[in-house]
């Protein structure tokens, strides 16, 4: 299965996009999934029922959405374009595509952990681009040190990481942004930009590999899900749980410059540590690193309280590992894919963070208001511009009380 074409039955949709069957029968009822004269679907209808099921997860109903899509503020049309053919779910599991490509188990948990961050169990089913992100790192990793595969698997994933985050950007902030400020809804900016991005498809396709497509997809789906939200919000139904999970980004001040100064050493020396005192810090309050940035991290919290006081905790004990660190939180619903996180609370717990002075931790309001701790106080700091947020953000200094 590629996804690229063809017609298929309800049971084949379903095996698809690994959604359970009564969810995507929910779904065609609503009509937010629409078979053709023959009950049959279409690679679009896949990347709608994984991407409607995300939101779903994350708090934004699928009544929430169906309300959104009927009062004409939202339709989720431009993912039968062929530029949104994301790879699709097989029948091989990882056990077996570990023994057809003759690759040890534990070979291809490494690999997957670096190139997708994904933790896979070998009952897990394969994607099918899989075959093609396994095949040469585990032909290479048979004849060299596996440590060194994974590092340029890194570098790989890290690059591409940023071609598809400018790709992402272009799309949602020059090409949709500019259309909206010709007059433009936000459906009808994203169908004329999707008529342009199906003409280029080919032409990337051909330029780039399967790991972009996984960066790509990751860029991707942060755009439309704060358009998502945006439709939501703009229709007046209510998206989210009463208590949303909390975003932690921590960043080491000055760790560039250090590292210019004292050479690859030191830097993995700052972040083996850094990592040892996250994990410990992190455990303590429920809290689960996603994603690690070199010098910082990003990390989930369920629930905002335990954000602050750990990331205080880790700016405070920062200083001893040889740099100060700053951070920035920020709360509200998200949708998880493959274990990444998408939606506005992540770009702006990042953006705050970014604005921290070293030593320092802001937080947003609605943290503020979510913590409730009497053993935290925070000093409001002011509105403050961040990029991409195109109002002024007020933010405030969390401490340990007194």
């Amino acid at each position: 299965m590629d996804g690229t074409g063809g017609r298929y039955p309800l049971d084949e949709l379903v095996s698809r996009s690994g959604v359970d069957r009564a969810f995507v029968e929910r779904l065609v009822a609503l009509g937010l999934v629409t078979p053709d004269p023959d009950d049959r679907f279409g690679g679009g209808d896949v990347q709608r029922v994984r991407l409607i099921e995300a939101c779903d997860r994350a708090g934004i109903g699928v009544e929430v959405v169906s309300a959104a899509a009927a009062s004409g503020h939202l339709s989720l049309d431009f993912l039968d374009g062929p530029q949104y053919r994301w790879s699709e779910l097989c029948e091989e599991t990882f056990d077996e595509l570990a023994e057809r490509l003759g690759i040890p188990f534990d070979v291809i948990q490494r690999i997957g952990a670096v190139l997708v961050n994904r933790h896979v169990s070998p009952e897990d089913r394969t994607r099918a681009d899989d075959d093609a992100l396994y095949t040469p790192t585990g032909m290479v990793a048979a004849w060299a040190d596996l440590d060194a595969v994974m590092r340029i698997g890194r570098v790989y994933v890290d690059a591409l990481r940023r071609v598809a985050d400018a790709e992402a950007e272009l799309f949602q902030t020059h090409l949709v942004g500019g259309l909206m400020q010709t007059g433009l809804t936000y459906g009808e900016a994203l169908e004329r930009s999707t008529w342009l991005a199906a003409r280029m498809t080919p032409h990337m396709d051909r330029m780039l590999l399967a790991v972009y497509h996984r960066q790509q997809e990751r860029g991707w789906t942060e755009g439309i899900v704060e358009g998502i939200e945006r439709a939501v919000e703009a229709s007046g139904a209510h998206a989210g749980p009463a208590r949303p999970p909390a975003f932690a980004f921590i960043d080491l001040a000055g760790y560039t410059a250090i590292t210019d100064q004292q050479g690859d050493a030191e830097a993995a020396r700052l972040a083996r540590e850094l990592s040892s005192m996250v994990d410990r810090i992190v455990a303590d309050h429920a809290g689960t690193p996603v994603k690690w940035l070199g010098d910082g991290v990003m990390v989930h919290f369920r629930d905002p309280g335990d954000a602050v006081r750990a990331t205080v905790e880790m700016v405070s004990a920062a200083p001893v590992i040889g740099l100060p660190a700053h951070a920035g939180i920020a709360a509200g619903p998200v949708v998880t894919q493959d274990g990444d996180y998408f939606g506005r609370a992540v770009n702006l717990a990042s953006r705050i963070s970014g604005a921290a002075a070293a030593g320092q931790t802001l937080v947003t309001g609605s943290v503020v208001d979510l913590a409730d701790d009497p053993s935290l106080a925070f000093r409001e700091v002011g509105p403050i511009e961040l990029k991409g947020f195109a109002d002024r953000v007020p933010v405030f200094e969390a401490a340990p009380a007194g």
